[in-house]
């Protein structure tokens, strides 16, 4: 995976309501950002915010050549419930995203808003034994995001604090980057690695062709790169 500080693209996150494709479009041609991806709730099609409330819709952005990735939030207290709840919200995030046509090898990502009590990595753990680490993302503030890092407790990470994003963050959250494409308030989101990784099986997947090894070698591989990093801190 090719990291690198400066954007390699930017992409939107919102919840007000659905954005169309065309909406997307003329705000770049406005003079906008062009908006390469999204990132879109998932987990409860009652709910508005998410994209399964508005049928075809996910499908519509795919077809306009804009990359979607999911997110599953219910409350900012989501990851207070631990191992269990990181189950049962990535049950309902996979079933929902499933009937929607969303790429098995894509992606989930789980937003921490408040540091729980009991830890980050229990919950992703749970959403991991559902999903496998890989495609369990964690969207959070730095210091959660860097303790599960260090922990490998998640495939990939969405950096909500911004700054510069240390190796192994694949997206972080302009902190002043709010946007209004269709008069929707919308946060402006950088990707920091080169979106072809996205398009064939997963980011691990990728790493793993390019160093000849399998996709929990590449994890192993990781986790002492970080280990020997923190010996040598």
């Amino acid at each position: 995976m090719d990291h690198q500080t400066e954007s390699a693209a930017q992409g939107v996150a919102y919840r007000s309501r659905e954005l169309l494709p065309k909406e997307l479009d003329a705000y770049t041609a406005a003079g906008g950002y062009d908006l390469r991806f999204l990132i879109r709730d998932i987990g409860y099609p009652e709910d508005p915010v998410c994209v399964s409330h508005h049928p075809g819709a996910l499908a519509a952005h795919q077809d306009a050549g804009r990359l979607v990735l999911l997110r599953h939030r219910s409350g900012p207290a989501d990851f207070a419930g631990g191992y269990n709840a990181g189950v049962v919200h990535a049950r309902a995030a996979l079933i929902d995203a499933r009937t929607q046509g969303y790429p098995e090898h894509l992606p989930l990502l789980f937003t921490c808003e408040a540091r729980p009590r009991s830890g980050p990595v229990d919950y992703l753990r749970g959403a991991a034994a559902v999903l496998g680490v890989e495609r369990t993302w964690l969207a959070g503030q730095r210091d959660v995001v860097h303790l599960a890092q260090d922990e490998g407790a998640a495939g990939g990470f969405l950096l909500l604090d911004g700054g510069d994003p240390r190796e192994g963050i694949a997206l972080s959250r302009r902190p002043d980057g709010h946007i209004y494409p269709g008069r929707v308030r919308a946060d402006l989101i950088d990707c920091h690695v080169p979106l072809s990784v996205f398009d064939r099986g997963t980011v691990l997947e990728q790493l793993a062709a390019r160093l000849d090894l399998s996709r929990e070698g590449v994890h192993e591989a990781l986790l002492r790169a970080r280990a020997g990093a923190r010996a040598c801190a």
